[in-house]
């Protein structure tokens, strides 16, 4: 049985040290946002409404954050 809440995205843009690896994510099918740990802070994406060509949404990079020490 597959667990139809959570599905493939494609995280776009952002700094080009992020890993080719970390582009492709799986998320809850309702996300509108993510947040992916990369050394010492976070990357945030958007959902942005439009999908790959094989269908997968796209999610755009927004902002860079530190984790407090």
């Amino acid at each position: 049985m597959t667990d139809t809440s959570y599905e493939e995205c494609r995280l776009e843009g952002g700094p080009d040290h992020l890993p080719e690896e970390l582009r492709n994510a799986r998320v809850h099918a309702e996300a509108l946002k993510v947040k992916v740990p990369v050394h010492n802070g976070w990357e945030h994406f958007e959902r942005i409404g439009d999908f790959t060509e094989t269908g997968t949404p796209i999610f755009r990079w927004t902002m860079c954050t530190k984790i407090a020490e």
